[in-house]
């Protein structure tokens, strides 16, 4: 663990933080703890391990609960002595091996005040004091609103920063948010995790979080949380008006609706193709036959005329006529194509008693 630093304003979580995490799992392995969070209940947390984790409480580490004038006492972290025949450890309240948890850093070391030579070594050589069965080092974590309370000596010992913050802001008071650093420096670069946490009413009984016993936070200004905002509100509605009609809109180009022309003009066409009669039913009127072939235009041939070529047309009483070949595909006896909406052919249209004529070749 080394020196880590938990940070948030007040009420923000960060007490719940270290007694939920650090603290809980430094006694659950039987580890020694020193700390001035106000109303730390050993027992209770004893219990908690107990019935939680199924711990044997005759194993778990013993809380020394101390104040933050005791801190500032001489004696309180422990001294090492140089000789020749090696260094010499001189407990105090803090022993080899324990977790040092101090809650309201700025108090004891802010910045811009002197701090005893004392402390410094301890921070800056916490690792040397082991524990001599367990074989741990002295671990520390300081619980501050901000970092830069912190006295510019002892930030660069911070392994790892954590930043609380309460979840009012969204609508989720009984949550908070957890920003993780590396080293003392908050920023993009230094930032390696983000969690979001519930509070577990069974923690706060193990601590007290406000001075007095448990208190109520009131809500001073509505603002503070966006859910309260109308013009949200109104945002949200048109996004799902959007959304809501981008789906219908979606829906009409992928399933076109049929107009009435169009679907009389299918039914029409429909009509056209009558099936045959079953045995002893009535058979359809002729007249209700669509005629697609002229009765009256027939295609004689083809002429050219100063390199300008022509369909020549023939009706049954021996009149003609001239079309241009663009409406005409096919050669010869397949000529086919269409006048006045019906198509005609060299076998279409009346037949007069007469001999009938084939054109061809081409007309100087």
């Amino acid at each position: 663990m080394a020196i880590n630093a938990y940070c948030g304003i007040m009420g923000s979580g960060k007490s719940y933080e270290v007694v939920s995490g650090p603290l809980l799992d430094a006694v659950a392995i039987g580890r020694r703890v020193v700390t001035n969070i106000d109303g730390v209940n050993e027992d209770a947390i004893h219990a908690y391990l107990a019935d939680r984790r199924k711990l044997d409480v005759s194993r778990l580490g013993q809380i020394v609960h101390v104040t933050t004038d005791r801190v500032l006492e001489p004696g309180f972290f422990p001294i090492e002595v140089e000789s020749t025949g090696g260094a010499v450890v001189t407990p105090g309240v803090v022993e080899a091996g324990d977790l040092v948890v101090i809650d309201e850093a700025w108090k004891l070391w802010a910045a811009g005040e002197k701090i005893p030579k004392e402390h410094i070594a301890f921070f800056r050589m916490h690792r040397h004091f082991v524990h001599l069965e367990t074989k741990v080092a002295c671990d520390v974590v300081v619980m501050v609103q901000s970092i830069g309370d912190v006295h510019r000596m002892l930030r660069p010992v911070f392994e790892l920063t954590f930043v609380m913050h309460k979840l009012k802001s969204v609508g989720r008071p009984n949550s908070y948010r957890v920003e993780q650093y590396d080293g003392w420096k908050q920023n993009a670069k230094t930032r390696t995790g983000t969690y979001i946490k519930s509070y577990k009413s069974e923690i706060f009984p193990l601590y007290k979080s406000y001075a007095g016993g448990t208190g109520n936070e009131a809500v001073v200004d509505r603002r503070q949380n966006i859910f309260s905002n109308r013009t949200l509100w109104v945002y949200a509605a048109l996004l799902v008006m959007v959304v809501a009609l981008s789906v219908w809109a979606g829906w009409r180009f992928f399933h076109p609706k049929v107009s009435t022309a169009r679907a009389a003009e299918k039914t029409k066409a429909d009509d056209t193709h009558v099936p045959a009669p079953s045995a002893g039913a009535t058979p359809a009127s002729p007249t209700n036959k669509v005629v697609d072939i002229s009765e009256t235009w027939r295609v004689l041939g083809r002429v050219e005329w100063d390199s300008v070529q022509y369909v020549v047309l023939a009706d049954s009483s021996g009149r003609m006529r001239v079309d241009s070949p663009s409406a005409y595909n096919g050669m010869g006896v397949a000529t086919v194509g269409r006048v006045d909406g019906q198509r005609v052919a060299m076998w279409s249209g009346g037949r007069s008693g007469g001999p009938s004529l084939a054109l061809g070749g081409a007309v100087k």
